[in-house]
């Protein structure tokens, strides 16, 4: 997380839509906390996130450096809580075991009710604990919800799950704002200029990645309206006489229109996918030489062709579901699913397909 900064937050300084998602303090590492100064602060329970906090994700082994740590948090006279969203509640309790300490099972980050649960287990006042974790969308914004304090630790390790690779993005749009509200403790004045939001790279890459998503959309969508609702063959619409060839002779108007509808939308999603790959690859994420284009390309294929049946299927059932007309229906259809594939593409490609790729 190379744009990480370490330090402390006036979170009153921070835009008003974003104070909840304002660290106390930042820590380049968990060692860099001083358990001594907790105690000193007034904290009496520390709550630990695990994954990319305590360890790397999905180790099974927890560093020395982190068992050190809680060794010495537990001579300052603190308790100590597991705090984790993992799904793997066997991992957790084996690393539980493994640290001494405990662990609790509730409803994700960020709600309350972890929190809230340590509370009272421990009979505190939520401003006597003290949350510490690496995720500003769950660990900091869910302590900011319980009126807990809130830590931020830099990631251990690049290695996510999937989902927390999602929430990184909206990290890196939020955090150079966050940082406005950094002080400097010489003279108690914010340390980061203002930064334009049209010069964070992720908006850049956004708002490109937009772009080429409309053209695509006029491809596949245009040219699906077209070949669904403009085309005459032989006196028919082409889509009758299409969608009566895929179901094999006689069929009635309906089953014919929604027969078409899938076939032709294999053929203008997939022409879209090319001309996102080149737009993609050359102007979102920068990319002009051949160096590793096979390889993403491949990436890129796999991402879209998910994103294609996600398209297919999200369309296809609304055209068959919704109850007003043919056309009326397949706006609906394209708008739906051109929008929740979106997502998964923006996401797919940015982490995975062109990983390496970089925006100018």
């Amino acid at each position: 997380m190379k744009s990480f900064r370490s330090g402390k937050f006036d979170r009153g300084q921070a835009p008003r839509a974003l104070q909840k998602l304002c660290p106390d303090q930042a820590f380049d590492q968990l060692t860099d906390i001083r358990p001594a100064e907790l105690t000193a602060l007034g904290f009496k329970v520390v709550l630990l996130d695990v994954d990319n906090t305590l360890l790397p994700w999905r180790d099974h082994t927890v560093p020395e450096s982190s068992l050190a740590w809680i060794q010495e948090a537990r001579s300052a006279g603190l308790q100590l809580c597991l705090v984790s969203n993992t799904r793997n509640l066997d991992r957790l309790g084996r690393l539980a075991e493994q640290m001494g300490i405990d662990h609790l099972k509730g409803k994700f980050k960020p709600s309350r009710d972890m929190y809230h649960q340590a509370a009272q287990k421990y009979g505190v006042e939520p401003h006597q604990m003290v949350m510490v974790g690496d995720q500003i969308l769950t660990d900091i914004l869910g302590a900011n919800r319980s009126g807990v304090t809130a830590y931020l630790v830099r990631r251990m390790s690049d290695r996510e799950f999937f989902g927390t690779r999602a929430n990184r993005i909206i990290e890196s749009i939020v955090r150079p704002s966050l940082y406005r509200a950094m002080i400097d403790e010489d003279d108690d004045l914010p340390i980061v200029a203002p930064v334009g939001l049209l010069q964070r790279r992720i908006v850049r890459q956004i708002l490109k990645f937009g772009i080429v998503g409309g053209s695509s959309f006029l491809i596949d969508a245009g040219l699906h309206k077209i070949l669904m609702f403009y085309v005459q063959l032989e006196g028919q619409p082409v889509s009758q006489v299409f969608g009566r060839w895929i179901l094999g002779g006689s069929a009635t108007a309906d089953a014919a229109h929604d027969a078409a509808f899938l076939g032709f939308k294999i053929l203008t999603s997939s022409l879209a996918i090319l001309n996102s790959f080149y737009w993609n690859r050359r102007w979102t994420w920068g990319i002009r030489g051949k160096e590793e284009r096979g390889q993403q390309l491949a990436r890129f294929i796999v991402v879209s062709l998910i994103g294609q049946a996600l398209n297919t299927i999200i369309s296809s059932v609304i055209n068959a579901m919704a109850k007003g007309t043919q056309e009326g229906n397949w706006w609906l259809a394209t708008l739906v699913a051109a929008g929740l594939v979106a997502i998964w593409n923006f996401t797919g490609q940015r982490l995975w397909a062109f990983r390496r790729g970089t925006a100018k």
